[in-house]
Order: structure tokens, then sequence, then C-alpha cells
């Protein structure tokens, strides 16, 4: 009877474990599937019109996947310089800095990051550290899951001690202690 309750408890937790694992990746799949993630990398070539105009850049990841983005007028730039001044504009407003700065970084080796759909680039700024909340969502998962297989341990184990202790007891009575 106490081995039966044993291991339907135990189903019944690892059933748990793996309905809450699921749920925590589809969770993560949905909130990742809203969004095109920003690209971060090193400017590996600038293009530029007769005039001197940014038309298009190519940006190196750490994979060493190269990306070339298309600029359009309402492109926003937020750059920095080697000093640490900060440039804010827009490609309508100062194309030809545009350029001049994303040179700048390509010869630094600079990273950027580039938001961007389907090859255009909407905006284009120093490079951004990793979100946290993209990352909690697995860490809440992995936190949920040690805590649930730590418990599931400690209820096996103390049901475990239960049926060895109920068999002691049983021995104990045959022999007559």
């Amino acid at each position: 009877m106490i081995n039966t309750l044993t291991r339907t408890g135990a189903i019944q937790v690892a059933f748990a474990i793996v309905l809450a694992v699921s749920v925590s990746a589809a969770m993560t799949e949905i909130s990742s599937a809203e969004h095109v993630p920003p690209l971060s990398g090193i400017v590996v070539g600038v293009e530029t019109d007769s005039n001197g105009n940014l038309t298009r850049f190519a940006v190196s990841d750490s994979t060493g996947t190269v990306n070339t983005f298309t600029i359009f007028d309402g492109t926003e730039f937020g750059l920095e310089n080697q000093v640490g001044d900060r440039w804010v504009s827009t490609q309508g407003a100062e194309p030809m800095e545009s350029a001049r700065r994303l040179r700048d970084h390509r010869e630094r080796f600079a990273p950027i990051t580039v938001t961007s759909e389907n090859g255009t680039a909407f905006s284009v700024v120093e490079r951004e550290e990793g979100k946290l909340e993209t990352n909690l969502g697995y860490l809440f998962a992995v936190f949920a899951v040690t805590w649930a297989l730590f418990f599931a341990y400690v209820l096996y184990m103390g049901r475990k001690q239960r049926v060895l202790q109920h068999e002691i007891a049983k021995l104990k009575g045959t022999i007559g202690l």
C-alpha cells in the first residue's frame, strides 16, 4: 500500500515538474516571438552615395555572420565618439555625419546595436547589454525546477524512510523485541 502511494506521489511530482517546464518554455517562446531581437556587433562596412550620404552598412555579430542594413530618413542614431560625447540624430537630418560616425566605429571596433525589420535599420546605438527581463524567464524556470526536484527528492526519501521503519518494526515484532 505504501509502495503504491510512493509511486503515485512520485508520478504526480514528475508530472507537475514536466508541466511547469513546458509552461515556462511556452511563455518564453511567446514573448520572444513578439519582436525581432536587436543585433549587436561591430561595423565591418559603410557604403555611401556620390554625395557622401550613408546608404547601407554591414555589421558582423559574435558568430561572424555579416548582416547588411539599408537606411531610410527616419533611421535614428545614438552613437558616442572616442571621448564619450553622444551624438543623437536621424539619417534625414545628418546623412553625412551618420556615415562618418559609423566609419569611426568601424575603425575603433566599437560595438553597436541595430534594431531592424526586413533588413532596414530603424535605430543604431551603442551596444546595449542583454536585457535582464529576457533572462528572468529562464532564471525562474531553472529556480522552479530545482526546488521542485529538491522537494520531490525529500518526499521520496521520507517515504523510503517510513517504509524502512515499518519493515524494521515488523521484523522486531517477528523476533519478539
